[in-house]
């Protein structure tokens, strides 16, 4: 048994020693381990160092960029080696990617992007071969997208992202994504991957939140010059960069002007502007990385126009907002942790200014670098209050003093590797006033696993003292991916009245849990509530002796039965109106309604109104309704339709349909219509009747019936007169219409002529017709005249037109002759009885004369004498002679001579041939004459 137990013993105190052993060796390599933990863990808590770059345009075509390290204490800026660094082309933005290796330079006329890869330890730049990168035609073959507007660059740093103010296709911009080749690692490359175009707005801005998930496209007006702000929200695809639309951010600004992200994804800031800048607060949705489409706050920079935000840059913190407003430099905005709303908090610091792309916040530091002309500036950010201060050395050059193109800084922000981590989105909740025991509408809320780890979720629940008063439901799985999210829907369903609030709780593994959530909401007692529809009652203008009446309802939207206890008429006019609502009497359920009559009857002119008190027993009791009218002392007016009468051509004597004159009283009193008359050129050729002789109430009307009569074959007018109390009485309406002929006179077929030649003592025979016209019939009386002597014409009394057959006629014109005329024999002129004693004495007196006068004139005038003496027995003789002419005084009366017969003369006579008719209302018709023509030889 001894050595049994001595061999015992020496095997256990061997076994103890090879264990002491192996015990010490493992605890050596768990310390070692330990330590190269550590030591990583330092080693990944301590950032790279980061580089400042500034690109700088020279000329046209040529350009450099300004490289400089920066100092992780201080800010300041040291040159890296071989800085500046030629830059080939005229130089713009530039961008570093997610991981700090590469440096991208955008060209915009030249129209691609030249690439630089960073030395890690130095930051020395070196163009890698096939630098400069040009975007070739993707989707259509025809056109590749140009002119580079904007460029960013994402977290992981695989993707590129350009834009472009000219598109695939005319009248479009567009987005291209580009991912970084390091396949062949000594010669990187862009390769294009997808293009997004845009319809409306062109990409001002590219911007991405600190992870990496979204692209936020900045839009200002494009081609299509429609004035657009705000940003497109897309989602990045991790595998190959493709972009997903997700929705907006501040979809209602207008002309966008830049653009900021707060580095912790939770606000979005937009500033815009037409005639007026402003700046819009958009709170980030953890979901999907867009914002409602109204902001939740805005800062307005007038009153004073062309004060934009031109540029705008946010700290690492994300507690402070630089903008740059045009014309005055500088101001600095305090951020609102909860809502993102600003406050304005320093400058303006006229001394400072950048632009779109040439200022950036330091990720890592408290830093602010913004490039002009001198080189780099650099300030520091006072944490508290956002001042800004230069520091020492700033501005930083290298001796390049060109136009400044774009500034970019490497780095991301130090972080711990993080595990798991919870948000609940939004991150208020209010229900609002809630009647007890109804249910409110149902909000939603997101549960976002917003870490880097799986999301263990072990229990959603509700609790506090109202717990009771809210429910909820959700969509949530034990387990949220790394930026996943999943719904809570919650309703408040108040158990009592007054304020009553709870809590969401989401246990999980996250820091910070429970995670929580504060509901509030209020509970309101069952209670009556009157709604009035509508909620005034307006009649309009009313004719004062007229009524109209309006319906209101009452509605009872409470919880409890409604009684009202009286509606009572009040105010400036209340009797004007009058008031009825029996159905009211009574208690009205919920959501039911009672009706309340008005009619408005106008005691006198004006705007008349008054009010009707309800009360009852809801909380907010008496309720008012306005009442309103305006009454407009009783005005006759007239309107008519057709204006002018339209009437077809008819046929001269017969009568067309009538055409009815409708009367409108347009006025607010009745139409009083004392006299309608025709007159003017032609009022026999119209007739009419009406019924207007009693008033015409406002809006009725009347009618007058107009019919033509036409009794001339051309265009007719008149004038209807109507004769009224209306304004401008009396009124006159023009009448005009056309009629054809009754009838055509003219010769019958088959020989008929309106001319004839014939000799002396032959008949000449006219062959005639009369052709109706459309519609006609009656008798035509018909006469002749115009006949050469001695011969007589005959035509018979009447004709007459029936069934719109020609009536045909004969007229005859009968002449004479057959003898010749005798010589003409000239009469014995047979002078009166008694006056051949005349010459005797007138030649008695004459010798007296003589005889008396000889002495005198015998010596004077003897040569006269002789003269005068041979004229005076001249005298004598021819007395004597026609004395002894005549013989006795006895007169002789010739014997009677008989004429021998009358013929009808030669020549050319024109027979006119009369005709006569009466039209069917009983008027004779203007009717033309008939020519014939006869020639007698």
């Amino acid at each position: 048994m001894a050595t049994q137990t001595g061999f015992c013993s020496f095997k256990i105190s061997n076994l103890l020693d090879r264990t002491r052993i192996h015990s010490r060796t493992i605890l050596f390599l768990l310390t070692v381990s330990l330590l190269m933990g550590v030591a990583r863990r330092v080693e990944a808590q301590t950032p790279p160092q980061q580089h400042v770059y500034g690109a700088q345009s020279l000329s046209p075509t040529s350009s450099r960029v300004s490289g400089f390290s920066k100092a992780s204490q201080t800010g300041a800026l040291t040159v890296v080696p071989g800085s500046p660094f030629n830059e080939r082309f005229e130089g713009g933005l530039v961008a570093i990617d997610g991981q700090g290796k590469f440096l991208f330079v955008l060209n915009p006329a030249s129209n691609d992007i030249s690439m630089f890869q960073i030395d890690q330890a130095t930051g020395a730049l070196a163009e890698v071969p096939a630098s400069p990168f040009q975007v070739p035609p993707t989707v259509n073959p025809n056109q590749a997208p140009s002119f580079a507007l904007s460029i960013g660059t994402e977290a992981s740093g695989k993707f590129v992202f350009v834009g472009y103010a000219f598109g695939d296709f005319q009248g479009q911009s567009a987005v291209v994504t580009l991912s970084i080749d390091t396949s062949v690692p000594t010669n990187p490359a862009l390769l294009t991957q997808q293009t997004t175009d845009f319809l409306v707005g062109e990409p001002l801005q590219l911007l991405t939140d600190g992870k990496g998930l979204h692209l936020y496209v900045g839009l200002s007006q494009g081609q299509d010059g429609q004035l657009v702000g705000g940003a497109d929200v897309y989602s990045i695809d991790p595998a190959a960069g493709s972009l997903s639309f997700l929705g907006t951010a501040d979809g209602s600004a207008g002309l966008g002007r830049s653009t900021a992200i707060d580095p912790a994804g939770r606000f979005f800031f937009v500033g815009w502007g037409f005639h007026i800048g402003f700046i819009d607060s958009c709170i980030i949705s953890p979901v999907d990385g867009t914002t409602a489409a109204l902001p939740s706050s805005t800062v307005d920079l007038g009153p004073n126009p062309g004060i934009f935000p031109d540029a705008m840059v946010v700290d690492n913190s994300g507690r402070f907002l630089f903008v740059q407003q045009t014309g005055i430099g500088v101001l600095v905005y305090s951020i609102d942790q909860i809502t993102g709303a600003l406050s304005h908090v320093q400058g303006p610091f006229a001394n400072i200014s950048f632009s779109l792309g040439t200022a950036v916040a330091d990720p890592q530091g408290p830093y602010l670098y913004s490039l002009d002309t001198l080189g780099i500036h650099a300030y520091q950010i006072d944490q508290q209050i956002g001042n800004l201060a230069e520091i020492s050395g700033s501005p930083f050059s290298d001796g390049v003093n060109g136009s400044p193109g774009g500034l970019a800084i490497s780095g991301s922000p130090v972080q711990a590797v993080t595990g798991p981590a919870a948000t609940i989105f939004p991150t208020t909740a209010n229900f609002g006033s809630i009647t007890v025991g109804t249910s409110s509408p149902t909000q939603v809320f997101s549960i976002v696993d917003t870490g880097g780890q799986t999301l263990n979720i072990n229990s959603i629940s509700i609790a506090g003292t109202n717990s009771s008063s809210f429910s909820q439901s959700n969509t949530c799985t034990p387990t949220l991916a790394p930026n996943a999210s999943c719904s809570v829907s919650v309703t408040f369903t108040p158990a009592s009245a007054g304020p009553l609030s709870a809590t969401l709780q989401v246990s999980d593994n996250a820091p910070g849990s429970p995670q929580t959530l504060v509901l509030n909401g209020t509970g309101v007692a069952a209670a009556p509530a009157v709604t009035l529809l509508p909620a005034s009652l307006d009649f309009g203008t009313v004719t004062q002796g007229t009524s109209t009446s309006l319906n209101s309802s009452v509605k009872n939207s409470g919880a409890a039965p409604l009684h009202i206890t009286s509606v009572v008429l009040g105010g400036t006019n209340p009797n004007d109106f009058n008031v009825s609502s029996p159905a009211c009497n009574t208690a009205i359920a919920v959501n039911s309604t009672c009706t309340i009559t008005v009619t408005f009857v106008p005691l006198a002119p004006g705007v008349r109104s008054a009010n009707i008190t309800i009360s009852d027993d809801a909380p907010d009791s008496p309720q008012t309704l306005a009442l309103s009218g305006t009454s407009v002392v009783p005005v006759a007016g007239i309107t008519f339709n057709p204006a002018v009468p339209s009437f077809p051509t008819i046929t001269q004597g017969t009568s067309g349909l009538a055409q009815i004159l409708t009367i409108t009283s347009s006025g607010t009193g009745p139409l009083h219509i004392s006299s309608v008359s025709l007159g003017g050129p032609n009022p026999l050729d119209f007739s009419f009747t009406n019924n207007c002789q009693a008033p015409v109430a406002p809006s009725a009307n009347c009618t007058i019936s107009l019919v033509f009569n036409p009794v001339v074959s051309a265009q007719s007018t008149a004038n209807l007169t109507i004769t009224d109390d209306a304004a401008g009485s009396p009124q006159s309406i023009s009448l005009s219409a056309s009629a054809n002929p009754a009838f055509t006179p003219g010769p019958a077929p088959n020989g008929g002529s309106t001319t004839a030649s014939i000799s002396a003592g032959q008949t000449a025979q006219y062959l005639l017709q009369l052709t109706p016209g459309p519609g006609y019939s009656g008798t035509v009386s018909l006469a002749c005249t115009g006949a050469p002597l001695d011969a007589t014409c005959q035509v018979p009394a009447s004709v007459s037109i029936a069934n719109g057959a020609s009536a045909p006629f004969t007229v005859t014109v009968s002449t004479k002759g057959g003898a010749a005329l005798p010589p003409s024999i000239p009469r014995r002129f047979v002078p009166p009885s008694g006056i051949r004693a005349l010459p005797l004495l007138a030649f008695a007196l004459l010798l007296l004369i003589i005889g008396k006068s000889r002495s005198i004139l015998d010596s004077a005038f003897r040569a006269r004498r002789l003269a005068r003496s041979g004229g005076l027995a001249a005298i004598l003789l021819c007395s004597v002679i026609y004395a002894a002419g005549c013989g006795s005084s006895v007169t002789t009366t010739p014997p009677p001579v008989t004429p021998p017969a009358i013929v009808t003369p030669s020549g050319t006579s024109a027979i006119i041939i009369t005709l006569t008719a009466m039209s069917s209302s009983g008027q004779p018709l203007q009717l033309p004459t008939l020519q014939l023509t006869l020639t007698v030889k």
